[in-house]
């Protein structure tokens, strides 16, 4: 049976299954729908055929919006979103990016779930490439 590599970000609802399936390291970015920033990172992604391949066959990758108001269960623990005033953050977006609120922010998550590079704002294709690559 032929397998099919991962077409853009997977899911957090599919990670169990799929990490089940085939354990593998874990990049996620944290934007939100207003970042500018957040979208000309994924200009960056787009248009970077190493960063394609690197996040296609190597990681899952996921995304995850920083005002989310869906839960979201995550290494069976499940996080909602939590108000502050007229706006919030989503707690596994907090939980992450801990005191570091920048955007984008990029996770990198070993096959156990434990952070292994974090980083908070706009990354240069090359950067974000050396990022990825701590884990590998």
């Amino acid at each position: 049976m032929p397998v099919l590599a991962q077409q853009g970000p997977v899911t957090f609802a599919h990670l169990r299954d799929s990490m089940a399936a085939r354990p593998k390291p874990i990049v996620i970015k944290i934007y939100t729908d207003w970042c500018s920033y957040c979208k000309m990172q994924d200009v960056q992604v787009r248009r970077s055929p190493a960063l394609q391949q690197l996040l296609t066959e190597e990681y899952y990758y996921l995304t995850l919006n920083a005002e989310s108001h869906q839960p979201i269960v995550f290494n069976d623990t499940t996080y909602s979103f939590i108000p502050y005033g007229t706006q919030g953050i989503h707690a596994l977006a907090a939980k992450f990016m801990q005191q570091h609120v920048a955007y984008p922010a990029w996770i990198v998550l070993d096959t156990s779930y434990r952070v292994k590079a974090f980083h908070s704002g706009m990354l240069k294709d090359r950067s974000l490439l050396s990022l990825l690559r701590t884990i590998e």
